[in-house]
């Protein structure tokens, strides 16, 4: 398995990392998040374990994963 990417400021996949934490805490969603979903569709990079908890996907995830999981609990609310 690899290893979480720990992306730095600017990178997207900090941004999400960021976004999804407010999801978790808010159950809100906001329009940066929304994109930021389509952003790292298919990313393959491993989400950290923190991110993967917030984001409801199981430990070891990728972006994608997340990122689709997360665009689908927004259509769908």
């Amino acid at each position: 398995m690899q290893q979480a990417v720990k992306p730095g400021p600017g990178d997207p996949r900090a941004d999400f990392c960021a976004e999804l934490e407010g999801y978790a805490v808010t159950g809100e969603a906001t329009i940066a998040l929304d994109r930021l979903c389509g952003a790292l569709w298919n990313c393959r990079d491993p989400l950290p374990k923190l991110a993967c908890k917030d984001a409801g996907a199981p430990e070891g995830s990728t972006y994608a994963t997340a990122a689709r999981r997360i665009k689908s609990l927004i259509k769908s609310s």
